[in-house]
């Protein structure tokens, strides 16, 4: 009798979970309305300026998208470089000032991304552009030895060699000793029974 009541209870809960994954997404689906960014980049005067400019489609015309927050930023290795949020305007149009000190690699080149996140009209939408507006930069001088270059540091090396030496050693000393029982084992055998 319990064991039918574990099933049953069982089936009901999957049933439960299959439904309401199913409902969340149909709910999706059609829940977020569709939004073109584009982003122009000038500058004018050694000043740089994002300008983003957001348009939806209702009823077969194009609306400016008003009143809505997009986040500005570069990515970077682990996370995102924030640049600021941009508040649309009556004409679906913002602008904000991007700083001149951003490193951009070797070459100077940054992704600029233009994005509303976790909008609840238009969900997650970005732009990316690429732009010669990151400071050049050469990160890894020839004679360094760091842990993300491709020369190992000294201690590293050192540490690393007096451990497998030790490891290694210990591997030899074990079998000259096996070498060594097996020898005195004949040599025993050949006392004992003068072979």
């Amino acid at each position: 009798m319990m064991k039918k009541a574990i099933k049953i209870s069982l089936i009901l809960v999957g049933l439960i979970l299959v439904l309401n994954i199913k409902a969340q997404d149909e709910q999706a689906v059609g829940s977020f309305k569709e939004v073109v960014l584009n982003m122009t980049l000038s500058e004018v005067d050694s000043i740089k300026t994002v300008t983003i400019t957001a348009t939806t489609t209702e009823n077969g015309k194009e609306v400016p998208v008003a009143g809505e927050t997009v986040s500005v930023f570069v990515p970077r290795m682990f996370s995102n470089f924030p640049i600021g949020d941009i508040t649309l305007d009556d004409t679906g149009t913002g602008t904000i000032e991007f700083p001149s000190d951003l490193p951009g690699g070797k070459e100077g080149i940054l992704t600029i991304v233009a994005a509303f996140i976790d909008n609840a009209t238009y969900g997650n939408v970005e732009k990316r552009e690429e732009i010669h507006w990151g400071l050049p930069t050469d990160y890894l001088p020839t004679s360094h030895r760091a842990l993300w270059t491709t020369r190992a540091p000294y201690w590293m090396i050192y540490t690393l060699s007096v451990l497998l030496t030790g490891v290694w050693g210990h591997y030899f000393f074990a079998i000259i000793s096996l070498i060594r029982i097996r020898i005195d084992a004949k040599r025993k055998a050949k006392a004992e029974y003068r072979i």
